[in-house]
């Protein structure tokens, strides 16, 4: 029978610039069955490394020509030897050595103390978990001058992409909106990539938006087909609001055929992202621009998420906690901003407040849960208003509406329209019996106001003494 194959031995490459570490190292590993190379700096590591695709390297940091921390970046960097287990075995138990040594691209990192045991078991360790050899993409370097020519392509690949990335920061955290992060994020990568459309679809649980910039040659009438293929990529849902911002292009144009786009999914948290290129033509260098692409793309979601969060947390310091309008400091900065636009431009403006009827009543006789649901039913019907009026909840049962091009006279009318969609909502109490909403209303003009410089408690005033009368009148009125 035959005798069963021996393995061959795991080789180690030990990079050191003391003769004397190197033997101990070598000595200590041959011993437990290793195959050793050596190299005396980290230049002569690479080229070796580079060369003979050893199964683990193990470097001191401290070397002349290029230090560990340098000959870890360059294998880390390198296709062929990125999965090559590296331990950092160095006499420096500082911190900040071990933090920028790990950072660096290392494996592991052990002090030169107890030499016998702890480094087989950390080569062996390695060893263990290690990935399967990668195949050489490059012609192996043949001399330290070649390695440090690759080194300073690296760096410059890295140089690169540090550029990028401050760039993508600096324009999209100037952002205030989701929608400028977008297009500071297209305006970026079209600098960066040959493309005749680029687009940014967004998905979030209510609606769905894309923003394309296209080049000139590109017809900003002929992009259907590629929004159909977005939307699909993004899930969007019937029903879905759909939003469309096309910056570029021309009236007449090319088309852009929609299996043409490359999508580059952006990892958002609770929603969907896309970004897609249409590049202008296939060539060799697309490839470094997918590479780039796919290597910021963290941080091009990371400013659409900042971008999301910053909106969705200013949205939320100007709304009602219960009823979604907005809040009383909201509302009254809008009026003041309304006053004096309409004084500007000499424009007409009313406003109106709403009281909801017997609401103490209501909340004393049936609970604050019906009353929330009569505040909620009040706010519906104010929200289904005219689409330039702005609603907000002014106090407990109070909402101030503004209206906007509006004189007295068509803010009373659709004061009583407001007046009559809300009496004939109703709500459902426990026993299932309908609730009969109503409430008066107070209108005011700032045509009313005889100053030259209007201020929003004059008119505020004025649509508050109506309100009272309203009241006063039997309810479920308007005034004047």
């Amino acid at each position: 029978m035959k005798a069963p194959t021996a393995e061959p031995a795991k080789t180690v490459l030990v990079v050191d610039d003391s003769e004397v570490s190197r033997t101990v190292i070598k000595r200590i590993l041959r011993e437990r069955g290793f195959s050793v190379l050596t190299a005396n700096d980290g230049a002569e590591g690479a080229v070796v490394a580079l060369r003979e695709r050893p199964d683990v390297v193990v470097t001191d940091l401290e070397m002349p020509v290029m230090d560990g921390y340098q000959l870890a970046r360059l294998l880390k960097s390198d296709p062929s030897t990125r999965y090559l287990p590296l331990l950092i075995l160095t006499c420096h138990a500082d911190a900040p050595s071990r933090f920028w040594g790990l950072e660096t691209g290392a494996d592991a990192y052990l002090v030169k103390d107890d030499l016998e045991d702890d480094l087989v078991a950390a080569v062996e360790q390695l060893l263990e978990h290690s990935a399967p050899p990668a195949i050489a993409t490059a012609e192996a370097p043949k001399t330290p001058l070649d390695v440090l020519a690759r080194v300073s392509r690296h760096l410059d690949s890295r140089l690169l992409e540090a550029v990028l990335v401050n760039r993508i920061f600096e324009r999209g955290m100037q952002a205030e909106t989701l929608r400028e992060a977008g297009q500071a994020i297209l305006d970026i990568v079209f600098e960066i990539v040959d493309a005749r459309l680029l687009a940014l679809a967004i998905s979030e649980p209510e609606s769905a938006t894309v923003y394309l910039s296209l080049d000139q040659e590109i017809s900003r009438h002929a992009t259907d087909g590629c929004l159909d293929r977005l939307f699909a990529e993004l899930n969007t849902q019937p029903g879905t609001r759909r939003e469309v911002e096309i910056h570029g292009g021309a009236e007449e144009g090319r088309a852009v055929d929609p299996r043409a786009l490359d999508l580059l999914p952006l990892p958002l948290r609770g929603a969907r992202a896309v970004l897609a290129v249409a590049p202008k033509v296939d060539h060799p260098d697309r490839s470094r621009e997918q590479l780039l692409l796919s290597q910021v793309r963290p941080n091009l979601a990371l400013v659409l998420d900042n971008a999301r969060l910053a909106e969705r947390l200013r949205e939320l310091s100007m709304r009602d906690g219960l009823t979604r309008l907005y809040n009383r400091r909201t509302i009254q900065q809008r009026l003041s901003e309304e006053i004096k636009r309409a004084v500007r431009y000499r424009h007409p403006l009313s406003l109106a407040l709403c009281d909801l009827d017997h609401f103490k009543r209501i909340n004393d006789t049936y609970g604050h849960q019906v009353g929330d649901q009569a505040l909620l039913a009040v706010a519906e019907a104010l929200q289904n208003a005219r689409a330039p009026d702005v609603v907000g909840r002014y106090g407990g049962e109070e909402f101030l509406i503004l209206l906007p091009e509006t004189d007295l006279d068509a803010a009373c009318r659709a004061a009583r329209r407001l007046l009559q969609t809300i009496s004939q909502n109703s709500i459902l109490l426990p026993d299932g019996q309908p609730l009969r909403i109503t409430g008066s209303l107070g209108v005011a003009a700032l045509s009313e106001l005889d100053e030259e410089s209007p201020t929003p408690d004059r008119l505020l005033r004025l649509a508050d003494q109506r309100l009272y009368q309203a009241k006063a009148a039997g309810r479920n009125q308007v005034i004047p």
